[in-house]
């Protein structure tokens, strides 16, 4: 594992606003938002599912506290499930 915190990734920020792309209105895009972020190298963009992805992960390992089932309900009814990781959460619903 690689400790070398040097090039840390942060949300893009522009004059103080949180740089996001809203793809709620493109028929054709399957992701509706998308997060601009920045290190001191690169520009590139999360999509809200690997957002969400990673949290699901986080909380699964423990570095989160765990969120309740109900919310994990509401993200699946208005994000593709699909693309949301639900290992061991559809026993639970």
């Amino acid at each position: 594992m690689n400790n070398n915190c040097d090039n840390q990734v942060s949300p893009d920020l522009k004059e103080g606003v949180w740089q996001v792309e809203d793809h709620t209105l493109c028929e054709e895009c399957s992701e509706e938002l998308f997060f601009k972020m920045k290190d001191n190298y690169h520009e590139f963009s999360l999509s809200i599912s690997v957002v969400l992805n990673c949290l699901f992960i986080a909380e699964k390992e423990g570095y989160v506290p765990r969120l309740p089932d109900s919310w994990w309900v509401q993200i699946r009814q208005k994000i593709p499930a699909e693309t949301i990781l639900n290992t061991g959460k559809e026993e639970e619903l």
